[in-house]
């Protein structure tokens, strides 16, 4: 754009400066307010402060047909430039005089008026005809006041303007000093409230509203309905001793101190029911979710609680259960919390421990649930502790016991694998069978918290029954029997080529038997354990033998050792003493 054009307002530009919501734009009315006939595009940038601004908003209302172009700057003195509005803008160079009250600054050189920000009010820069007279009303006319819609607009208290409104208003003309003059004088301040607070007001007071309505309604009225119908999914009776409402963690009707069955074979300690509170009127009443907290099972509810069917008028969409724990035999496995399935009636329940290392999934049945477990990095909760890297198992949990056809696992570095049968209907009675293999000889004898040391992989198979009164007297009771092989290994305590080579009367005591392969067969109950049937090979180093080990860990038994060369072969019969920390290898009389 030429530095040096000039240019002019048309009729429509006159038009836009009379009206100011025809541009709401602050520079676009600015520079059309400036635009004179006379000042050229250079003194319109000049005047307005910025030069890329001016040009851009000159362009702008050249495009709106706003203003057109006249003459150059230069040949004002070879025509006459169109007489000024009246209204209209005065040059923005000349003199304005100082405000009231302003410091009087003592005059200086004439210099060029540098404008930075120009703000302009509608009575001092825009041509505005003067509003229209209301024509008078006939003598007989009756008065008009404001309408009933004004009336209540009155009354309430001006609030903040919105978004959209500021935007408008940061374009808008500021006001004069004479405008603000011309405000009335208001005594004392006055509280203006928005209309998001009002908004918030209502909803606190709803919520009150709401508070109050809860805990003054009679929920008591309906509990007898609600224990009737839950006994009859149960087909057991049920007692709730509180029923009340709570707004957290989120509104519910909150029930505490339930029982089912006569003898209490399940309690719940807190329920929540989130029901869709406009079906409580209805026939039937739908429950988005109930939660139920400190729940304590019995064994012998299991069959009761597989068979239980849906309540009629009542559809509960999600049940979930927090710290549930089961009762057997005296002994209580708790921290359990998970879900039921419901669709009419409870389904599928999912199980996990407090730590999440074993899960259960019970699909109930005729007797009770068909169980699936699954754990990872799980010790199992007896002793000795055990810990499964992987442990798989499939059966059934009855009111009398737990079957389970498949038991398989990673623990000790190796496999197990078998079946499991804990029955509690009379005395508690267990039995296992399992087939191991490869398992570290290392981890199975710290397992049993033995003295003695070995290493290599032991495969057998291990038969571990008991009976007790109580769960908490069965690990007393178990009694096991196993068959055993140990291959490239060793075990710490014997030294049987020192003792096969010692020729004196002297016991021997330590050292390390190292070995190709070592079998044999074990026996535990109260009175000890028994190795018999011991074979040891290492190439021409043979030993055969049995040992007993008592409670008190004394030892005492024989071993043969039988070293063969090419010519012939010795036999070495040698007595075991001493104890499991401390073994003895002496030799035999007669040697």
């Amino acid at each position: 754009m030429d530095r040096d054009t000039v240019y002019i307002k048309t009729p429509e530009g006159e038009e836009a400066v009379r009206q100011r919501t025809r541009l709401v734009q602050r520079n676009l009315r600015n520079i059309l307010i400036m635009v004179d006939g006379r000042a050229s595009v250079a003194d319109l940038a000049k005047r307005f402060g910025n030069e890329n601004a001016t040009q851009a908003a000159l362009t702008e209302l050249l495009d709106s047909r706003l203003i057109v172009e006249t003459f150059p700057a230069g040949a004002a003195s070879h025509s006459q430039p169109p007489e000024p509005v009246a209204d209209e803008v005065p040059l923005m160079t000349s003199e304005i005089p100082p405000q009231p009250g302003s410091p009087i600054v003592p005059p200086t050189e004439p210099q060029a008026p540098v404008i930075e920000e120009i703000v302009l009010s509608a009575p001092e820069y825009e041509s505005i005809p003067p509003p229209l007279a209301k024509p008078a009303k006939a003598p007989d006319a009756k008065a008009e006041g404001p309408g009933w819609l004004d009336r209540i607009k009155a009354l309430l208290p001006k609030g903040k303007p919105s978004a959209k409104q500021a935007r408008n208003d940061e374009y808008a003309v500021a006001p004069t000093a004479f405008e603000a003059d011309l405000k009335p004088l208001r005594g004392g301040s006055r509280l203006a409230l928005s209309w998001p607070l009002l908004i918030l007001g209502g909803l606190v007071g709803l919520l009150v509203i709401l508070a109050l309505a809860a805990a003054l309604f009679p929920f008591g009225r309906y509990l007898p309905g609600i224990e009737q119908k839950l006994s009859a999914a149960l087909k057991d009776p049920v007692r709730i001793g509180e029923i009340g409402f709570a707004f957290l963690p989120s509104p519910h009707i909150a029930l505490g101190n339930i029982s089912v069955g006569k003898g209490g074979h399940m309690t719940v300690g807190k329920a929540r029911v989130m029901p869709e509170f406009l079906s409580l009127t209805g026939q039937t009443t739908v429950v988005r979710d109930v939660v139920l907290e400190r729940v304590q099972v019995k064994a012998e509810a299991l069959g009761r609680l597989a068979g239980a069917g849906g309540a009629p008028g009542l559809d509960i969409r999600v049940l979930r259960l927090n710290d549930l724990s089961l009762t057997v035999a005296g002994h209580t496995f708790g921290g359990f919390g998970g879900e039921v399935e419901m669709s009419g009636a409870p389904g599928k329940i999912q199980l996990k421990n407090s730590d999440g290392t074993l899960r259960l999934e019970l699909q109930p049945g005729k007797e009770g649930y068909r169980l699936v477990a699954t754990a990872y990095a799980w010790v199992l909760p007896t002793k000795p502790a055990l810990k499964f890297d992987f442990l798989e198992a499939q059966g059934e949990l009855k009111p009398g016991g737990l079957e389970l056809g498949k038991l398989e696992g990673r623990t000790l570095d190796g496999i197990v694998a078998g079946s499991l049968l804990l029955e509690w209907a009379r005395d508690t009675r267990l039995k296992w069978d399992a087939d191991m293999k490869r398992l570290s000889l290392t981890k199975v004898l710290s397992a049993l918290e033995s003295e003695f040391g070995g290493g290599g992989e032991v495969s057998g198979r291990l038969l571990l029954e008991g009976q007790a009164e109580s769960f908490a007297r069965l690990s007393n009771a178990l009694k096991a029997q196993a068959t055993f092989e140990v291959r490239r290994g060793s075990i710490g305590g014997f030294d049987l080529g020192e003792a096969a080579r010692n020729t004196s009367r002297t016991p021997t005591r330590g050292g390390v038997t190292r070995f190709e392969q070592l079998s044999g067969s074990l026996r535990t109950d109260a009175q000890g354990a028994r190795l018999g049937d011991l074979r040891l090979t290492s190439g021409l180093f043979k030993a055969s033998g049995a040992m007993n080990i008592t409670p008190e860990k004394q030892l005492s038994g024989n071993v043969e050792i039988e070293l063969k060369s090419s010519a012939t072969t010795i036999r070495v019969p040698l007595i075991v003493g001493g104890t499991a920390k401390e073994p003895l290898l002496t030799p035999a009389r007669g040697r």
